[in-house]
C-alpha cells in the first residue's frame, strides 16, 4: 500500500477499527468529581482579575464530535476555553503533551480540569491520533493545539500536519479558535498569574468534505497539509477581526 494514499493513512489510524464501546471511561477518572469546584474557582480571575471576554461560542456544533484547534502560548489556554463553554467542556478530550503529565503536580491537575489524553510529541503521535480518532467515533470531542510547543510572545507557530490527518480522515467539523494575550497573563516562567484581560474566540465549523473530495485526486499527504494551513489561516483571521483591546 503506497505510503501516501489516504488508505495508508486510514490504515495507520485504525480508522475503520470499531472503537471498545467503553474506551472513554479510562479518560473520565475521579478527578472529574473536583471539577464544578476547580472552574468555580477558575471563574474569580478570569472575571475579575483577567477579565475574560469571549466570542463566537454560538459557532459551535450543537454537539461532538468535533476539534477545537487553538492557538498555545500559556499553561492557561485549555482551561480559558473550558470555562467559556460551561458544562460543554465535559465533551472535551485534550491531547496534553507528556511534558505535563511527567510531573506529578501537574498532571494531578490536570486530569482535575480535562478527560486529558496523554501525546507524546517527541517520540510517536500516531498513538494519540489514533485515540483522537476512537474519541471522535464515539461521539467525543478533541481539543489539540496544531503548534505543538507553545509560543512565548503570543505570534502563531506553524501548525503541525496532525490536525489535517485527523479531521480530513475523520470527516468531522474542525473549530478554529484563537486566544488572545493569555501569554501575557501565564507565561512560562510565572507561578502566579498576572493581572491582563484575554479574550477567547471561537470561529465556524471548518467542513472537510471539500479535502476529503480532494484526497480523490491529490496525494494524501498534500491534501492533509492544505487542510492544516487552512485551520491556522481560520486562527489568524479570528486574531485579526477581534475587537481592539489591551
Amino acid at each position: 500500500m503506497p505510503e501516501g494514499t489516504s488508505e495508508y493513512w486510514r490504515k495507520l489510524l485504525a480508522i475503520d477499527v470499531p472503537p471498545e464501546p467503553d474506551f472513554l471511561k479510562q479518560y473520565r477518572t475521579f478527578h472529574r468529581f473536583f471539577r464544578p469546584l476547580f472552574y468555580a474557582i477558575v471563574s474569580i480571575p478570569l472575571r475579575f482579575y483577567c477579565h475574560e471576554k469571549v466570542y463566537g461560542l454560538e459557532s459551535l456544533p450543537e454537539k461532538p464530535p468535533y476539534i477545537i484547534a487553538a492557538n498555545h502560548s500559556s499553561a492557561m489556554d485549555y482551561a480559558a476555553v473550558a470555562w467559556a463553554l460551561g458544562k460543554r467542556r465535559e465533551e472535551l478530550y485534550p491531547l496534553v503533551t507528556r511534558y505535563y503529565y511527567d510531573k506529578p503536580w501537574s498532571n494531578f491537575w490536570i486530569k482535575i480540569a480535562a478527560n486529558a489524553v496523554k501525546l507524546d510529541t517527541v517520540e510517536d503521535f500516531l498513538p494519540a491520533l489514533r485515540v483522537g480518532v476512537k474519541i471522535l467515533k464515539l461521539g467525543g470531542a478533541i481539543y489539540v493545539n496544531p503548534e505543538g510547543l507553545r509560543s512565548p510572545a503570543g505570534n502563531l507557530l506553524p501548525f503541525r500536519p496532525g490536525v489535517g490527518v485527523l479531521a480530513v480522515e475523520t470527516g468531522v467539523p474542525v473549530v478554529p479558535v484563537y486566544l488572545r494575550n493569555t501569554w501575557k497573563v501565564l507565561p512560562a516562567d510565572a507561578i502566579l498569574p498576572r493581572p491582563h484581560p484575554v479574550s477567547v474566540s471561537f470561529g465556524k465549523p471548518m467542513d472537510m468534505k471539500t479535502y476529503q473530495e480532494k484526497l480523490k485526486i491529490k496525494p494524501a499527504y498534500e491534501v492533509y497539509k492544505e487542510a492544516t494551513e487552512e485551520i491556522r489561516n481560520r486562527v489568524l483571521e479570528l486574531a485579526a477581526n477581534l475587537p481592539l483591546r489591551r
